[in-house]
């Protein structure tokens, strides 16, 4: 098997798990959206993975839509997210990369990376369904993957349309 393949059957394995609740899948990016969030699981190599070795981690992402609108239109719409985490946020670390060269270390990283969309993001992602609930992290200073400019920004963006 070579990098390429490994690839293919996390994004198969992951669509047996995402599919059925509604995610649909482009390339390597999986999305949902509820029309005011657009949630993205996205599975990304480095450019250190080879034909033999592929070397991955998913990132979660989500946008608002109502902050897409009042934000900077300088960076075009599909660019903006206002929630980002590596999977490894959702593992005790700070960052989780897997490289797989083999059959074994193929299945652990499909097994891994299953488990902990389907236990910890989904769950997560069900409790935050609109752009208030994203407020209501960064009213409690938890912003993932934003400055806490940004998230402050945010919000007074959303308190002017108030």
């Amino acid at each position: 098997m070579n990098s390429t393949t490994f690839k293919k059957n996390i994004l198969d394995k992951l669509n047996t798990v995402l599919k059925p609740r509604r995610f649909r899948k482009n390339s390597n990016i999986f999305s949902l959206t509820n029309k005011d969030l657009t949630y993205y699981i996205c599975v990304q190599n480095t450019i250190d993975s080879t034909d033999e070795v592929l070397k991955t981690t998913v990132n979660i992402e989500i946008a608002s839509s109502r902050l897409v609108y009042l934000d900077d239109m300088s960076i075009p719409g599909y660019l903006q997210r206002h929630f980002v985490k590596n999977i490894g946020d959702y593992a005790g670390q700070e960052a989780k990369w897997w490289t797989i060269d083999d059959e074994q270390s193929a299945q652990s990283a499909q097994q891994e990376i299953t488990d902990i969309i389907t236990n910890k993001v989904l769950p997560e992602i069900e409790n935050l369904k609109t752009t208030n609930d994203l407020a209501g992290l960064w009213k409690k200073h938890v912003s993932p993957g934003l400055t806490f400019y940004q998230s402050q920004e945010y919000l007074s963006l959303l308190q002017m349309t108030k």
